[in-house]
């Protein structure tokens, strides 16, 4: 096999690459992909032993004859959907308490078809079954919300993930596999649901001959990767549905009109796809988004942060689309022991996503600029005040100085001897209780912020204008 480097796409597939390495991640624990230059190098290696290996898998039959790759697929997208099991009984517990049609969240704890009966994972002649788990589930339920109820919810969601915790891997595995490839999944029909059960067909589906599969004689080049180094066929869009929309339909939705321009996907890209739902982050607004850049190591931690710092993403500012790229860009350029750098220089945008619509928020290239300096992001991250950091986004400089003066005005005094003006300006301007409390610390802070800004601005002029000459 030739050497790979995978390089910057379109978003989608840098979404992919990113979703493929937290799995590697996942498996390996430490990423030695990541280059300086923004590719990705000798990732090829790395795959084949995901998809061969059995190193890293669960000790329990027939789990164990999974491959690393498709057991931590499974396990890091219900991780990534549902969070751990408790988690997920915890929700659905809290949401069938205030509904009034209780039965269809007992159906999404249960592992059953479509003809209620009980669901089995076998390999050949190993299996394992939920008849027992159904059982238990029914039960507590009916202890929990039948007419003589017996356990409180708290109680109910506590047997629940112990009845559930014996098989807990088995359940991972086929509440995953169900929720990526069932009807309205993020890729519905690309593996057949009559196969679920079938850990066998599961293993041959994904292997390193299939990602790897041999040039063919067509001299198609992919539409993503933009080489013809592996098979390369048509993107089957009953299989690919829920990215691709059906050209008969909406024919400008790609360039020129014309559809082969855009799908055409080899068979190493196609492997990649199946990942890009592990690159987004969900908001509490119910969007997703990805952080795009020209560089995957930016990526990586960009996205990275945006996971960490937007967790439960409960207040309304961080669902602005602008503040989480811009508190992303904070983030990495103040815990990485470097700078953007020349990606700076490039556009960074966030994909937001919401069921089928698809918007592109990115910042201007001079914001981006400050936001990468570590002593401006260091500051930024010290007030930690969102009106500060829009004050900034919107290169509203000479605000931030008034800001700070009257900021100093008020700090100079004692809280009793502020008025109510002032008093409400404090509430309204700052929201953190810390700095609250100290005002002309603020301040302090903001003239610090607007030299920096300045000195910056002005390097910037001074390069610009020996570049004119």
């Amino acid at each position: 096999m030739c050497s790979l480097t995978l390089y910057p796409s379109n978003w989608l597939y840098n979404a992919g690459v990113i979703g493929l390495l937290r799995v590697l991640e996942s498996v390996r624990k430490d990423l030695v992909l990541l280059s300086d230059d923004g590719a990705i190098k000798g990732i090829e290696n790395e795959i084949v032993d995901l998809l061969e290996k059995h190193t890293n898998v669960p000790r329990e039959s027939p789990l164990d004859k999974l491959c690393d790759w498709h057991w931590h697929y499974v396990k890091t997208s219900f991780e990534w959907n549902y969070g751990s099991i408790s988690d997920l009984v915890r929700d659905i517990l809290r949401r069938a308490e205030h509904s009034t049609n209780r039965s269809q969240f007992k159906k999404q704890l249960q592992h059953k078809d479509s003809k209620s009966k009980d669901i089995q994972i076998a390999y050949e002649d190993q299996t394992i079954d939920f008849s027992y788990i159904n059982e238990k589930i029914e039960e507590v339920w009916r202890h929990t919300f039948g007419r003589n109820s017996q356990y409180t919810v708290e109680e109910a969601i506590s047997k629940l993930i112990e009845v559930i915790k014996p098989k807990k891997y088995a359940y991972i595995y086929r509440k995953a596999v169900g929720y990526l490839f069932s009807q309205g999944g993020f890729y519905q029909n690309l593996y057949n649901p009559n196969w679920f059960g079938d850990l066998k067909k599961f293993i041959e589906f994904f292997t390193s001959a299939k990602v790897f599969n041999s040039i063919s004689s067509s001299t198609s080049v992919c539409g993503f990767c933009s080489q013809s180094k592996f098979k390369v066929e048509p993107v089957d869009a009953t299989r690919m549905s829920f990215l691709f929309p059906v050209f008969s339909k909406f024919p400008n939705a790609y360039w020129q009109n014309n559809e082969t321009l855009a799908t055409q996907i080899c068979s190493l890209c196609k492997f990649i796809i199946v990942h890009h739902h592990l690159a987004l982050t969900r908001l509490s607004d119910g969007s997703e988004i990805f952080i795009n850049a020209p560089s995957f190591q930016v990526m990586w931690y960009l996205n990275k942060f945006a996971r960490e710092v937007l967790g439960p993403a409960s207040s309304e500012e961080m669902r602005s689309k602008r503040n989480i790229l811009a508190m992303s860009v904070i983030e990495y350029a103040t815990k990485i022991q470097a700078t953007l750098g020349v990606w700076t220089g490039m556009n960074i945008e966030v994909v937001s996503k919401r069921g089928g619509e698809i918007e592109f928020f990115s910042l201007p290239y001079e914001v981006i600029q400050l936001l990468a300096d570590r002593r401006i992001a260091s500051l930024l991250s010290q007030i930690g005040e969102f009106s500060v950091l829009n004050l900034v986004l919107a290169q509203d400089f000479s605000r931030l100085l008034e800001l700070g003066y009257r900021l100093l005005r008020i700090g100079l005094k004692t809280v009793g001897e502020w008025g109510k003006s002032e008093r409400d300006f404090v509430n309204q301007t700052l929201r953190l209780e810390k700095n609250k409390q100290h005002p002309a610390r603020v301040a302090d802070q903001l003239f610090q912020l607007s030299a920096l800004i300045e000195e910056k601005r002005q390097r910037r002029e001074t390069y610009e204008r020996s570049c004119i000459f």
